[in-house]
This record gives C-alpha cells, sequence and structure tokens, in this order.
C-alpha cells in the first residue's frame, strides 16, 4: 500500500517470510513493525492463532512524520482482516492501541 506524506510517497507493506509489516521510501525500508504468530494458549481471550507485536522502529531521520503509526495501523488492520486477534510486548503498539480503540474487539 502506498501513502503519500509531505508530497513524498511510503510503500507500506507485509513481509511474511520474515514476520513484519515494512515502511519503505524510494525502495528502502526504513521502519518495521516485527510480529511472531503462536497458537493461542489458556490465557488468551481467542482461538486460533494469535499474533503478538515485539518490536517497531523507524530510522530516526524519518522521524516526526506520522511513520510509525501508519505502519502500525496497516500492520493492526491487515492482521485483523486476515482473522487474527493480536498482543504485544511493543510499547508503541501498546500506546497506539490505547488512542485507538476500534481495535479492542482484536486483542487477544
Amino acid at each position: 500500500m502506498d501513502i503519500e506524506i509531505s508530497g513524498e510517497t511510503f510503500t507500506i507493506a507485509e513481509d511474511a517470510a520474515a514476520h513484519r509489516f515494512t515502511i519503505a521510501h524510494a525502495g528502502k525500508v526504513i521502519g518495521a513493525a516485527d510480529y511472531v504468530d503462536r497458537k493461542a494458549g489458556p490465557d488468551d481471550t481467542a482461538e486460533g492463532t494469535v499474533r503478538t507485536f515485539t518490536h517497531t522502529n523507524v530510522s530516526p531521520e524519518w522521524g516526526g512524520r506520522g511513520l510509525a503509526g501508519q505502519l502500525v495501523r496497516y500492520a493492526l488492520e491487515t492482521s485483523a482482516e486476515a482473522g487474527l486477534k493480536f498482543r504485544t510486548t511493543c510499547s508503541y503498539v501498546q500506546n497506539f492501541l490505547q488512542k485507538n480503540t476500534e481495535f479492542d474487539k482484536y486483542v487477544a
């Protein structure tokens, strides 16, 4: 998915082989949201696969443009559309979820 911010185009995509969502500019990856998929356990409120987001980063030179938020929103929306519930150990994703309650129903 391409997004435009301040006249520049960024591409957000999932790299399923690497278990991450990426954001790129001019073909170069400048940020990522990593995840681990696992079978739901007894502490989860879901069945099947639960996706845990473990780390999110955007290169410092690209900071302050809202790119991490766009990346995380895409990752959560794509995961929800795939029928997955999710958790997080990433503070950025945790803060994002607290501010964006439309994802509450997908939290495992």
